[in-house]
């Protein structure tokens, strides 16, 4: 049985049924997918026929590094077409003004290699219009803080760094170097400085940037991410003999003789079946209290640590023109309340048939806090994205045709797992129990629909062991350029002198 229809969840237990098992996959809402799952379409008239536009958690792109997650969409012919990504922008707002540049492709594309490709984006005479002399005096101390992640990885050893935030570590950064950085990581991470730790940061700039220009590249879904992903892999599971249920909440976990039993309610009935190998796929706040609540987990449950979950707001905003800007994405830092946007019309099929029918745009816009931000009224939020969105792009005044507003339950993580066992692992503390998803331990240094894939594969694996069946190989991530590989050699090896002495 495997608890939880996320990305974790789905690719356990299509890995299960590939090798011939039927497994239950239960999910608690009335859709699969999560954090990755479609919603419900929003339609607009136009050109005389009805537009339909499926609403999702938020936009997702398959990176460089999410070498597992291709390989399984490979394997079942899921998601062709894949959409390059081009253009990314920089926007800092400071008033009614706004600064921009290209912060993409000029990493990615660098002829400089890792991890000394950033230099790329000193090439680009807007960039340096975005700085200032403080931040040229402070460009020895960034590049420092930066090459801190050389040190230490995270996701694969223990350190030191528990804790510690990654406002710590901006103290002394100058002011628009720390606004990039700053605004990288609310669009990576969902959270502030204050609330992103240290080992998370690390851990996301070794993966995404920092040991390989190519890790930088990336694709995106073709469609909604329900329509691209989610649904083939429930399709693939059903074709290969697995049962998936929607709207079946778990409740409680037992112990038998032979493995687990598993109770959950569906359409107001309680339900319970048992198991040799049961494998938990649940965001982190889901989880825990499935653990706390069942008698057999409880007690080790309690001693555990586990990750916050945050909230997230989805604005979307429609225009009956479009922006002269061809980026198709962007982050924000300065005094915007939006954190990232992506133009629809220039990544998903069916926006740019709208687009091209009506010369309307689409734009998608991420709020990740703080908190008391999120708490804000719906008119509010919304107010204050499209006067952003407005902002940046005057050319959209007055052309606004639609809006709406999404707000996420707090199952997004704040990234804090590393190799403590403290943290709860793929093989779990419970005989016949493995675990999965973004948030789980597990030795492999990737995270987000990467991590979901590579621990579902393993949670996967260790109930075919069990079972006394071949297991899947994972794939590694790439190695480092050789100039970062040798650079986190030296820096690893003094840190091991200091530790010494």
């Amino acid at each position: 049985m495997v608890i939880g229809g996320g990305l974790a969840g789905l690719t356990a237990a299509l890995h299960l049924a590939e090798r011939g098992l039927t497994p239950l996959l239960l999910e608690a809402a009335p859709r699969c997918g999560g954090r990755v799952a479609g919603g419900e379409p929003v339609t607009l008239e136009g050109t005389g026929r009805t537009w339909a536009f499926r609403a999702e958690h938020g936009i997702h792109g398959i990176w460089g590094q999410y070498h597992n997650l291709r390989a399984l969409l490979r394997r079942h012919a899921i998601a062709p077409g894949l959409v390059p990504a081009r253009r990314e922008e920089w926007l800092h707002g400071e008033g009614k003004r706004v600064l921009r540049a290209e912060a993409g492709s000029m990493v990615r594309r660098s002829l400089i290699p890792a991890p000394f490709h950033y230099l790329g984006l000193f090439l680009r005479p807007r960039f340096w219009a975005m700085l200032t002399p403080f931040d040229l005096i402070g460009l020895p101390r960034v590049t420092a803080s930066l090459f801190l992640a050389l040190a230490y990885d995270p996701l694969c050893e223990p350190t030191a760094l528990d804790g510690r935030t990654l406002a710590g570590l901006f103290d002394k950064w100058p002011p628009r170097l720390r606004a990039f950085i700053a605004a990288l990581m609310r669009s990576g991470l969902a959270a502030h400085p204050e609330e992103v730790p240290l080992g998370g940061f690390l851990a996301f700039l070794r993966f995404y940037t920092l040991l390989r220009r190519d890790a930088w590249a990336f694709d995106y879904l073709p469609d909604d991410s329900g329509t691209s992903l989610i649904d083939p892999l429930v399709s693939a599971i059903q074709t290969h003999g697995g049962t998936v249920c929607t709207g079946a909440q778990a409740t409680c976990l037992e112990r038998t003789d032979g493995g687990w039993r598993v109770n959950w309610q569906q359409d107001n009935e309680t339900h319970s079946r048992e198991a040799k190998h049961v494998i938990l796929a649940l965001d982190a706040p889901a989880a825990r209290n499935l653990l706390r609540e069942s008698a057999a987990t409880a007690e080790v449950a309690e001693r555990l640590e586990w990750p916050q979950g945050l909230s997230t707001g989805i604005v979307r905003l429609w225009f009956s023109n479009a922006p002269r800007s061809s980026a198709e994405s962007g982050i924000c830092s300065g005094d915007f309340t939006i954190d990232n946007f992506f133009w629809l019309h220039h990544i998903q099929g069916p926006v740019a048939a709208w687009h091209a029918a009506t010369g309307g745009s689409l734009v998608e816009a991420h709020i990740y806090g703080p908190q008391e931000l999120l708490d804000q009224p719906d008119e509010t939020l919304l107010a204050r994205a499209i006067a952003d969105v407005q902002r940046a792009y005057p050319e959209l005044r007055d052309t606004r045709i639609h809006q709406t507003l999404q707000r996420n339950s707090p199952s997004h993580t704040r990234f804090s797992i590393g190799a403590s066992p403290r943290y709860l692992g793929v093989v779990s503390p419970w005989p016949g129990l493995s675990c999965c998803g973004d948030w789980v331990r597990f030795p492999h240094p990737a995270l987000f629909l990467e991590r979901a894939t590579t621990t579902g594969i393993a949670a996967a694996n260790a109930a075919l062991e069990r079972l006394g069946q071949q297991p899947f190989p994972i794939i590694p991530a790439s190695p480092p350029e050789a100039p970062a590989r040798a650079l986190q050699w030296g820096l690893r090896g003094v840190r091991r002198m200091v530790r010494t002495r």
